[in-house]
């Protein structure tokens, strides 16, 4: 038995001396200032399942942050915070995987005419997730890089000069599915201004290269898609005060752009120009006008959608597309809270061989005051649109309305907005929605009780089969630090395309084909319990369930996830005792590999530090 009491000895002495202070400062030469701080953990922790290897072991790990400058944080700044087999998923839960990386940022003439930044990071096994929108992610496991630098020249009186450059990498798997997903990203960003003579002048250039391979599981094709973006391109500015407490600007943008996505190739340049303009004669009155103009609507429709991260295929992009816009708005301030504004618009298109004209005026009302003790703020706007080509009056529409108020011990929210015939991009196509959310929260002496719901729904009114539409409910109650819980549940039906992080819902699908795009849909819900019933204690439990389905040119998956989370936590001075389980089911009927499981477990101790 001595073997045994030799080693509950050195655990006790190891934990004494973790709940002793550490704390300590160091100064290295006159010069380079140091501060070290982090945090140790050990214990014992294990990993089973279908998913992943078994393991069972005794862990160490930790994480830190080294910050320090030289002479000054203005001449050299750092920050260096290394992490190693903690969970990097979430702070709040056992995680499946134990990540290890580091993140590493410096500053350098800081607050100089010459100020610039280093930045790089690193994760291994990092837990991550693959987006569906309005329904439970599903999780992911992998690795990723990035790396940035920025340098900028201020120098009053000369031309101001601001260059970045970053790349990033990451790699990953979703859980329960077949093969790795990809993407690699750089980009160059240059910008310079300078003001001459009471004009702002400035100009830009970008060139920017993403690449991404994942696999079609969500649709039930078995090849790996690839998608391939290189754009580069510049702009130049003018800008200058006018009369009437006014302003004006000019601006050029041209972009070259060359993408690829599953096969689809889209190739071209578009330059823009646009200018505008405001005066404010009165107090009350303000006179705006616009006009932008594209020589490549095809490559403007692509251009506006990769900013949000999807690619648009357009057909026929060897013909030639042009737009144009011009607007003109007066907005007139009647009293305080009470805003009346009129608009005209006029707009020219040359979109597939066909050339369309649209016509738009209206006016709206905007009141924001007090009401029945609360914050009651509305919007309505009502323009009538008509179309060149055809003898037809749509009446556009567009209404919201959000109102607050406190009533004795209930706090009451609510916010509503409703469109039809809204404007799109393209003058052919118009986009209908409505959105409307409610919240109440009661608190009863140290007893809170709240809900929430919103439903969501939009589409665009001459295109069949674009609805997409989500709802969500939620609970909430508890009772001082004792005891807390919270439910919600999410249904959503939507259109899409899948790229490396996610289904991504498409903005513009008359122009996407329709082979690209996924029908997906689903439920999900959650519960959760926690409790700090004393002071240094926490415990905390979660679980969610989701079921989803997509489709693609008659080919589906159905897709099911499941997540347990549980810890317990108890903090003794610096000291933390805390033990966490996690599991996860996640499987997809289109995938080869059969639906899985993963778990694991740790019981541990950590102790915060300040080195130095």
């Amino acid at each position: 038995m001595r073997g045994p009491r030799q080693n509950a000895g050195w655990w006790l002495t190891g934990f004494l001396l973790l709940t002793l202070p550490a704390a300590a400062q160091v100064q290295v030469g006159d010069n380079l200032s140091l501060n070290l701080k982090g945090v140790v953990d050990g214990g014992y922790s294990g990993a089973y399942g279908d998913l992943i290897s078994s393991s069972h072991s005794l862990n160490f790990g930790g994480d830190g942050a080294l910050t320090g400058s030289y002479y000054s944080p203005n001449f050299l700044n750092f920050n260096f915070s290394p992490y190693y087999n903690r969970s990097g998923a979430s702070s709040n839960f056992q995680s499946i995987t134990r990540s290890s990386g580091f993140d590493f940022s410096s500053g350098i003439f800081s607050g100089s005419h010459f100020p610039g930044s280093v930045s790089f990071a690193k994760a291994y096994n990092s837990q991550g997730s693959f987006g569906v929108p309005g329904l439970a992610d599903f999780t992911t496991h992998g690795n990723s890089s990035t790396f940035a630098i920025n340098w900028s020249e201020l120098i009053p009186g000369l031309p101001s000069l601001t260059a970045g450059f970053h790349k990033g990498s990451s790699e990953y798997s979703i859980y329960g599915a077949d093969g790795t997903s990809s993407s690699t990203n750089q980009g160059l960003n240059i910008q310079s201004g300078y003001t001459l003579a009471g004009f702002n002048m400035s100009a830009n250039y970008t060139n920017g290269t993403s690449e991404a391979a994942f696999p079609e599981l969500l649709s039930g094709s078995s090849q790996v898609e690839k998608t391939h973006m290189n754009n580069n391109g510049y702009g130049v500015g003018v800008g200058h005060r006018l009369p009437l407490r006014g302003q004006w600007s000019l601006n050029f943008n041209r972009m070259n752009m060359d993408d690829d996505f599953s096969g689809y190739h889209f190739n071209g340049t578009v330059d823009t120009v646009s200018t505008g303009a405001g005066v404010q004669p009165t107090n009350k009155l303000r006179l705006l006008f616009s006009s932008n103009y594209s020589d490549n609507l095809s490559a403007t429709l692509n251009q506006s959608a990769e900013s949000s991260g999807v690619l648009l295929v357009v057909p026929n992009q060897q013909s030639s597309s042009h737009a144009m816009d011009i607007s003109g708005t007066a907005i007139y301030d009647i009293v305080r809270n009470l805003q009346t504004q009129g608009f005209v618009e006029r707009r020219m298109q040359s979109f597939l061989g066909q050339t369309f004209g649209a016509n738009t005026y209206g006016g709206g009302i905007t009141f924001a005051h007090g009401f029945l003790g609360g914050n009651f703020n509305t919007s309505v706007t009502v323009a009538e649109n008509t179309i060149d080509q055809a003898d037809v009056k749509t009446l556009g529409f567009t209404t919201s309305a959000n109102y607050n108020r406190r009533i004795g011990a209930w706090y009451v929210g609510s916010s509503f907005s409703y469109a039809q015939n809204v404007q799109t991009l393209l003058i052919t196509y118009m986009n209908s929605y409505y959105n409307y959310s409610g919240h109440v929260k009661r608190r009863v002496g140290k007893f809170v009780w709240s809900t929430g719901a919103s439903f969501a729904k939009t589409g665009l009114t001459a295109q069949h089969g674009t609805d997409s539409s989500s709802e969500s409910f939620s609970m909430g109650m508890g009772y001082k630090n004792w005891v807390s819980a919270n439910g919600s549940y999410a249904k959503a039906t939507a259109n899409g395309l899948v790229t490396a992080t996610g289904v991504i819902p498409t903005p513009l699908p008359p122009v996407i084909p329709s082979d690209l795009l996924i029908l997906y849909g689903g439920t999900s819900y959650s519960v959760g319990l926690s409790s700090s019933a004393f002071r240094g204690f926490t415990a905390s439990g979660s679980f969610s369930h989701a079921l989803s389905n997509t489709l693609n040119t008659g080919v589906g998956s159905w897709n099911k996830t499941e997540q347990y989370n549980f810890l317990v936590q108890y903090q003794f001075r610096k000291v933390y005792l805390t033990g966490g389980y996690a599991r996860l089911l996640q499987g997809f009927s289109a995938s080869s590999t059969p639906p899985g499981t993963a778990s694991s477990f740790s019981i541990g101790v950590s102790r915060w530090f300040n080195f130095f």
